[in-house]
């Protein structure tokens, strides 16, 4: 059990430090905010526009997985005993 609460803290540390020098390295950050189009009804060319338009099984597949997981979730909290199966 000890060397898998070591793996577990190894994991997230090492995590912690590909994120920290991701956003503190040498990376190239723009020195003024751009402006991203969320929607564009005109030229179509908005971030919702393209998924929705190029991802929409994805997004649609996604919803239905992360309704499964909350309803999942709420079923499990709701057991009584551990171990038990069911409301």
């Amino acid at each position: 059990m000890r060397l898998r609460e070591f793996s577990a803290v190894l994991a997230a540390a090492a995590l912690f430090a590909v994120m920290a020098f991701s956003f503190l390295g040498t990376a190239s950050w723009p020195q003024s905010p751009t402006s991203v189009p969320v929607y564009n009804s005109t030229s179509g060319q908005g971030i919702a526009n393209v998924m929705f338009d190029s991802f929409a099984i994805a997004v649609v597949l996604i919803a239905i997985l992360l309704g499964a997981a909350m309803i999942g979730g709420v079923y499990l909290a709701k057991m009584d005993e551990p171990g038990k199966v069911g409301p």
